[in-house]
């Protein structure tokens, strides 16, 4: 079972990696390029004489920043895939249709979860400190996925209640927000790469699930599949 487990989500994770990428290329980039020109701008006017540029290090556009993150969108979905294998066959689901429903909760616990909290922010955007963001990024992710959990899997009502109320917390105590909102970017930038976002990262998710379902369908034993939709 480990075994079938591992080759459905690096099959599932690798190939919805490669999806993400491309769309991101078509879609995403060019918004993200489009807002890094502002911020440059806004730098470069605010530059002294002979000051040096000491910024940390970053790919350069082009192929080395594609490279990086086609890496990244691979390796981060095969982590995601991982996690939809592990639940499915522990759940006794498998198939492409079971696939969707663990997507699309996949897409609701790590994307909509948080992006209630804090949207998707393009560069040049001001933003609370990187530590507190993640912070709540990963308290929200963990509550949110436990409360599904429960809400689905639940037999009683304590159960759905706390189902509820983890579902709820991370939002009544409110992601860190900036002491000033700003933006070098102009809004409409900002709401493209909100909406842009949204859907580019509702299609990986919804792939990824279809993905796992088939593949752990296709490689799963047949006395290991508790059930095949």
């Amino acid at each position: 079972m480990f075994r079938s487990l591992m080759i459905a989500a690096l099959l599932a994770g690798a190939t919805a990696g490669l999806l993400l990428t491309g769309i991101q290329l078509w879609r995403v980039t060019p918004i993200i390029l489009a807002a890094e020109k502002f911020e440059t701008a806004a730098a470069h006017s605010h530059e002294q004489p002979h000051e040096h540029d000491n910024a940390t290090w970053r790919p350069t556009n082009g192929a080395e920043r594609m490279f990086f993150s086609l890496l990244a969108n691979v390796l981060a979905g095969i982590g995601f895939a991982l996690l939809l294998a592990a639940g499915m066959v522990f759940s006794g689901h498998s198939g492409w249709r079971k696939g969707l429903w663990w997507g699309l909760a996949g897409y609701a616990v790590f994307f909509i979860a948080p992006t209630l909290g804090l949207h998707p922010e393009v560069p040049g955007t001001a933003a609370a400190a990187l530590a507190e963001r993640q912070l709540w990024w990963i308290s929200t992710v963990a509550a949110s996925a436990t409360g599904l959990a429960l809400l689905v899997f639940g037999r009683s009502l304590l159960l759905r209640g706390m189902a509820v109320l983890l579902l709820i917390m991370p939002h009544l105590f409110g992601a860190p927000l900036p002491e000033h909102a700003s933006s070098l970017v102009p809004q409409q930038l900002s709401d493209d790469f909100i909406l842009t976002t949204t859907i580019v990262n509702a299609i990986f998710w919804l792939a990824l699930g279809l993905l796992c379902g088939r593949f752990l369908q296709r490689f799963l034993p047949l006395s290991e599949r508790l059930t095949t939709v």
